[in-house]
């Protein structure tokens, strides 16, 4: 009877230890990403206040993320809606569309929508765009698969955008700051 309850205590107190041991992991993991988030936030807030960098192809190297300045053909007819994103509670999508710059494309964020609205436009326009460019960001490991068939798109897969548009894409992401 002694080893029996012995036994059962040992495994009783190893269940607990590894639940012990998870729930202070999550905690951890809980933190770590309020840090990340909070610092990300601070560098976004110090680099809105520097003039922006002008460039005008993608041979740079972006640390973290940069304001820059460019300049090329938007190519509003090959816009994509990603789904579902949320704003102020309002259930929308983020438009993407490339931008042709010196025959390279690359795609930039347009900002938030509640409809799936492509401005007709007789011939592409020539903008300027100011924004935030990062290195294109992997997939979560949650994500959604893109439904390229079907249009709707959930990850942000340069290859799978590259293949439906007919383009090469630049691994770069701009989030426009100035519409």
């Amino acid at each position: 009877k002694y080893i029996r309850k012995n036994k059962n205590s040992i495994s009783i107190y190893f269940i607990f230890s590894i639940a012990l041991l998870f729930l202070l992991s999550l905690g951890m993991w809980q933190l770590n990403k309020h840090y990340q988030k909070s610092e990300r936030k601070n560098l976004i807030n110090l680099k809105l206040k520097q003039e922006p960098k002008y460039i005008s192809d993608f041979n740079i190297n972006v640390k973290k993320l940069e304001i820059v300045k460019i300049k090329g053909e938007i190519l509003e007819d090959k816009s994509l809606f990603f789904e579902p994103r949320t704003y102020k509670g309002k259930v929308g999508y983020h438009k993407l569309t490339p931008l042709k710059v010196e025959g390279q494309y690359i795609l930039v964020n347009r900002g938030f929508t509640t409809q799936k609205k492509v401005e007709t436009l007789k011939n592409n326009k020539i903008d300027t765009i100011e924004g935030i460019i990062i290195n294109f960001p992997k997939p979560k490991f949650f994500e959604l698969k893109n439904d390229i068939e079907n249009n709707k798109w959930y990850s942000l897969i340069v290859e799978d955008i590259s293949l439906n548009l007919n383009i090469k894409l630049e691994p770069f992401l701009i989030y426009e700051i100035n519409n």
